[in-house]
């Protein structure tokens, strides 16, 4: 039998269902299993005193919630689909990279004016954005690409176009309209504009941050808003990924405190493709994480910080073995991971590079883990372990 819990009536909002009852005592039913929670029902506790409620169910989708998940793409794909994507996206390498060089330049021209407190134009930005979402359109998975590239750069240049990747990557799988993947991309092509008014030796600084130098990071966002708005001349729409993507789910974040669907959608996304990016790339003072753990520690330590539905969202595209993970099977066998089905992501296409001996497989050799049930993964590597580079093997 499921073990009452308690929750706290500050942390209720007007939409939850669980599917359990949520009781107010042993002897009073709030609201049966699966119906909504109300505004009233709220109050209603308030009035009473009543600080906590008990259920023994979890939180189901919210009605919110469930219209946002009906725009998710569900297309039908299999095996062959995997494939024929595989094949396009190494054919796709170069033109991406020269995408990718094209947007740091453009982000970077947009924050020299910032830097010179000088008005700039969009349109630059908004050309190269068509293109990223052409390409990712495409060739989905070609944002593979982006692990480790022009690594050592201008961070704060080549971090906000890698996140307008994963970014568009959502708001693609949600289905966005042309006009609001624009307002995302250019929205997450500026998302650190504020960061160029922190001192930069706080940016840059390789041990722990100080109270007074962490107060002044939690500034960026409404530093990023105004100057984006006030140079660029940016619909609110824009600016507010800027303003946003530090809040938190849980209303733990900053500037603001928001919480829940106080937060903008889009800054809601843009939050999600921050934190993933942040682990994958090395920084000063600490080595990147590889796909497969950034991925684990994103769910892990983000459950209270972002939207459930939209992290769901993501891990259903990115699966829990992002493509590129390096994987060692039972038999001992190392792959790189080229594609997964949604509903079995335990279960991906492999292509192998080391057999069970550990030799190098220099033929393509694809494995197929969902026919080959006797085969399974063990472990998630990093390059080091697998002692080949990720892109070499491709």
């Amino acid at each position: 039998m499921a073990q009452m819990r308690k929750l706290s009536v500050d942390e209720l909002k007007p939409g939850m269902r669980f599917n359990r009852p949520v009781y107010i005592d042993s002897n009073n039913i709030l609201v049966d299993s699966n119906i909504t929670i109300k505004e009233s029902d709220i109050r209603k506790l308030q009035s009473l005193g009543v600080r906590y409620v008990e259920t023994a169910g979890d939180m189901i989708a919210t009605e919110a919630d469930l219209k946002l998940e009906q725009r998710v793409s569900t297309g039908g794909m299999d095996v062959r689909t995997i494939m024929r994507d595989y094949e396009t996206l190494l054919k796709k390498r170069k033109e991406f990279i020269e995408i990718h060089r094209r947007a740091c330049l453009e982000v970077e021209r947009v924050h020299n004016a910032i830097k010179a407190n000088e008005k700039f134009s969009i349109d630059g930005l908004s050309a190269v954005l068509n293109d990223i979402i052409k390409i990712l359109g495409e060739s989905p998975n070609s944002f593979i690409f982006l692990f480790g590239l022009d690594e050592g750069k201008n961070y704060l240049v080549v971090h906000s176009v890698n996140v307008t990747y994963y970014a568009l990557i959502i708001g693609i799988s949600l289905k966005y309209s042309p006009e609001k993947l624009r307002d995302l991309g250019l929205g997450t092509l500026l998302i650190d504009a504020g960061m160029l008014k922190i001192p930069p030796y706080i940016i840059h600084k390789q041990s722990n941050l100080t109270e007074q130098e962490f107060n002044l990071i939690k500034t960026h966002p409404l530093h990023g808003y105004r100057v984006i708005k006030q140079l660029g001349s940016v619909s609110e729409r824009v600016a507010i990924v800027s303003l946003q993507h530090h809040e938190s789910y849980d209303g733990r974040g900053y500037p603001r405190g928001l919480k829940g669907h106080q937060i903008d959608e889009a800054a809601k996304i843009a939050a999600i493709a921050d934190s993933y990016e942040a682990q994958i790339t090395n920084r000063a003072y600490r080595k990147r994480q590889y796909f497969y753990h950034a991925m684990k520690n994103l769910l892990s330590s983000g459950v209270n910080r972002f939207d459930p539905v939209i992290l769901k969202v993501f891990l259903s595209r990115m699966s829990v073995y992002p493509i590129g993970s390096m994987v060692r099977l039972n038999d001992q066998s190392v792959g790189i991971v080229i594609g997964s089905i949604p509903q079995k992501p335990l279960r991906p296409i492999v292509k192998l590079v080391f057999d069970a001996k550990g030799t190098r497989i220099r033929e393509t050799k694809i494995i197929n883990l969902l026919e080959e049930i006797s085969l399974y993964i063990v472990k998630a590597l990093d390059e080091e372990e697998a002692g080949i580079s990720f892109l070499d093997v491709l």
